[in-house]
Protein backbone atom coordinates (compact mmCIF):
# COMPACT_ATOMS: atom_id res chain seq x y z
CA UNK A 1 0.00 0.00 0.00
CA UNK A 2 1.36 3.65 -1.08
CA UNK A 3 2.33 5.89 1.71
CA UNK A 4 -0.29 8.33 2.98
CA UNK A 5 0.79 11.20 1.81
CA UNK A 6 0.91 9.43 -1.50
CA UNK A 7 -2.50 8.22 -1.19
CA UNK A 8 -3.39 11.75 -0.70
CA UNK A 9 -1.95 12.85 -3.81
CA UNK A 10 -3.83 10.01 -5.56
CA UNK A 11 -7.00 11.42 -3.68
CA UNK A 12 -6.47 14.93 -5.20
CA UNK A 13 -6.16 13.57 -8.70
CA UNK A 14 -4.09 16.88 -9.14
CA UNK A 15 -3.11 16.54 -13.50
CA UNK A 16 -5.44 13.74 -14.31
CA UNK A 17 -6.30 14.17 -17.83
CA UNK A 18 -4.41 14.68 -20.91
CA UNK A 19 -2.77 18.54 -22.28
CA UNK A 20 -4.50 19.94 -25.54
CA UNK A 21 -2.59 22.00 -28.46
CA UNK A 22 -0.36 21.42 -31.36
CA UNK A 23 2.85 21.77 -28.92
CA UNK A 24 1.79 18.49 -26.55
CA UNK A 25 4.57 15.57 -26.19
CA UNK A 26 3.32 12.23 -24.95
CA UNK A 27 4.84 9.46 -23.58
CA UNK A 28 3.90 5.73 -22.23
CA UNK A 29 4.54 3.09 -20.52
CA UNK A 30 3.25 -0.30 -19.36
CA UNK A 31 4.46 -2.78 -17.09
CA UNK A 32 4.47 -6.46 -18.48
CA UNK A 33 4.06 -8.59 -15.67
CA UNK A 34 1.24 -6.77 -14.04
CA UNK A 35 -0.26 -5.25 -16.93
CA UNK A 36 -0.18 -1.44 -15.25
CA UNK A 37 -0.15 1.69 -17.72
CA UNK A 38 0.58 4.96 -17.39
CA UNK A 39 0.17 7.95 -19.95
CA UNK A 40 1.73 11.59 -19.81
CA UNK A 41 1.27 14.53 -21.85
CA UNK A 42 3.40 17.77 -21.34
CA UNK A 43 4.16 21.32 -23.00
CA UNK A 44 7.64 22.30 -23.03
CA UNK A 45 8.14 26.00 -22.93
CA UNK A 46 11.30 28.05 -22.08
CA UNK A 47 13.43 24.50 -21.59
CA UNK A 48 10.95 23.63 -18.21
CA UNK A 49 7.85 21.30 -18.08
CA UNK A 50 5.50 23.80 -18.17
CA UNK A 51 2.58 21.14 -17.61
CA UNK A 52 2.12 17.70 -17.14
CA UNK A 53 -1.03 15.79 -17.30
CA UNK A 54 -1.32 11.90 -16.60
CA UNK A 55 -3.86 9.00 -16.91
CA UNK A 56 -3.02 5.82 -15.46
CA UNK A 57 -4.30 2.46 -14.98
CA UNK A 58 -3.51 -0.23 -12.16
CA UNK A 59 -2.28 0.06 -9.22
CA UNK A 60 -2.34 2.55 -6.90
CA UNK A 61 1.39 3.30 -6.64
CA UNK A 62 1.26 3.80 -10.62
CA UNK A 63 -1.91 6.30 -10.15
CA UNK A 64 -0.11 8.39 -7.49
CA UNK A 65 3.71 8.75 -8.73
CA UNK A 66 1.91 9.50 -12.08
CA UNK A 67 -0.17 12.21 -10.32
CA UNK A 68 2.61 12.99 -7.71
CA UNK A 69 4.74 13.70 -11.22
CA UNK A 70 1.75 16.24 -12.12
CA UNK A 71 2.41 18.02 -9.14
CA UNK A 72 6.17 18.23 -8.74
CA UNK A 73 7.45 18.37 -12.62
CA UNK A 74 5.88 21.55 -13.39
CA UNK A 75 8.73 24.10 -13.90
CA UNK A 76 11.23 21.29 -14.02
CA UNK A 77 13.96 21.00 -16.98
CA UNK A 78 13.52 17.58 -18.31
CA UNK A 79 17.14 16.54 -18.22
CA UNK A 80 16.50 16.98 -14.19
CA UNK A 81 12.93 15.86 -13.89
CA UNK A 82 14.06 12.02 -12.83
CA UNK A 83 16.14 13.38 -9.88
CA UNK A 84 13.30 15.97 -8.71
CA UNK A 85 10.54 12.90 -9.17
CA UNK A 86 12.82 10.40 -7.46
CA UNK A 87 13.15 13.52 -4.55
CA UNK A 88 9.52 13.68 -4.26
CA UNK A 89 8.92 10.37 -4.10
CA UNK A 90 11.16 10.32 -0.98
CA UNK A 91 9.89 13.57 0.79
CA UNK A 92 5.81 11.54 -0.12
CA UNK A 93 6.85 8.37 1.97
CA UNK A 94 8.42 6.54 -0.54
CA UNK A 95 7.52 3.33 -2.06
CA UNK A 96 7.65 -0.15 -0.91
CA UNK A 97 9.54 -2.80 -3.36
CA UNK A 98 6.46 -4.23 -4.98
CA UNK A 99 5.44 -0.11 -5.71
CA UNK A 100 8.83 0.74 -7.76
CA UNK A 101 7.08 -0.26 -10.88
CA UNK A 102 5.63 2.58 -10.69
CA UNK A 103 8.40 5.11 -10.96
CA UNK A 104 10.21 3.35 -13.61
CA UNK A 105 6.92 3.53 -15.73
CA UNK A 106 6.68 6.89 -15.62
CA UNK A 107 9.90 7.67 -15.64
CA UNK A 108 10.13 6.08 -19.36
CA UNK A 109 7.11 7.41 -20.40
CA UNK A 110 8.39 11.15 -19.14
CA UNK A 111 11.79 10.06 -21.35
CA UNK A 112 9.61 9.51 -24.59
CA UNK A 113 7.09 12.61 -24.17
CA UNK A 114 10.63 14.57 -23.53
CA UNK A 115 12.14 13.11 -26.48
CA UNK A 116 15.05 10.94 -24.75
CA UNK A 117 14.03 7.43 -24.66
Amino acid sequence: MVSERLRLVLEHGRGAGDCSGDDVRSGSAEHPVCGDRVQLSLRLAGGVIAELRWRAAGCPASMAVAALAAQELAGVAPDAAPAALRAAIAAHGGLGAHERHAEGMVLRALAQACGSA
